[in-house]
């Protein structure tokens, strides 16, 4: 949460001193294109919306709630992995002059991830947290200039490290 708060503040800052050194930070797929292979990670936390940053950040605030970021250090990397799988879908899907900017994609890849993460823990399917996903999916992508091939990429970056892990390290491995 302190990460999506420095990006937003970060954001702010920047876009008001300087909205071309803005552009540099958020990803603006056609400078991505050009080589500014950084702004895939830059995107990931910075942003000059305060919508986005208040959904994010309550979003966050409701998965440490849900699942006390049992996962450690490993949710960090979830997050990172997870939005730069959705920044480059958007680089794939997405026009040259589209930008796109915030921590949405490597949110969902969080909550992608506890919610398999307890299925393969408890070796069954869980509605309730497939519910829960789809239906923040959908009420987060209703929202006019939402990126929701982000948020795509984030939910199987965090499937795809939830089963990783437990292949990984097995099972019965303490977390």
């Amino acid at each position: 949460m302190a990460l999506i708060l420095a990006g937003f503040i970060t954001g702010i800052i920047t876009y008001n001193i300087s909205p071309y050194l803005f552009s540099f930070l958020i990803q603006v797929n056609y400078l991505v294109l050009r080589g500014d292979y950084v702004s895939l990670v830059t995107s990931i936390f910075v942003t000059n919306s305060f919508t986005d940053f208040i959904f994010n950040f309550f979003s966050m605030g409701v998965i440490y709630y849900l699942f006390g970021s049992k996962a450690g250090k490993l949710e960090y990397i979830t997050f990172l992995v997870s939005g730069i799988i959705g920044n480059i879908l958007t680089l794939v899907f997405f026009p040259p002059y589209v930008a796109s900017a915030g921590a949405s994609g490597g949110i969902f890849g969080v909550l992608a991830y506890y919610i398999i993460d307890d299925m393969l823990e408890f070796n069954r399917l869980d509605w309730n947290g497939l519910a829960l996903l789809i239906i923040v999916f959908v009420l987060s992508d209703i929202i006019p200039g939402v990126n929701y091939i982000a948020h795509i990429g984030g939910v199987l970056g965090g499937v795809v490290l939830a089963i990783g892990r437990k292949r990984l390290l097995g099972h019965s491995q303490v977390k």
